[in-house]
């Protein structure tokens, strides 16, 4: 029985491991405003390693005093 419970638990990390993607480059910066303040932005990409499909996320944040 434990042989078996260790398969499944094998064979479920291995399908939540693949199902996740791998970050392929991750970029930051922080610029000064024009009237004070400052906009932060960051860009992800991942890979997917079974289907090697790509996904670009990209956020920004701008803080005015």
């Amino acid at each position: 029985m434990k042989t078996v419970t260790a398969f499944v638990s094998a064979a479920i990390l291995g399908i939540l491991l693949s199902s996740m993607g791998c970050e392929v480059s991750h970029s930051e910066s922080d610029k000064e405003g024009w009237f004070g303040g400052h906009k932060h932005e960051e860009t992800t990409v991942t890979k997917n390693p079974v289907t090697g499909e790509e996904h670009t996320s990209h956020s920004e944040q701008k803080v005015n005093p």
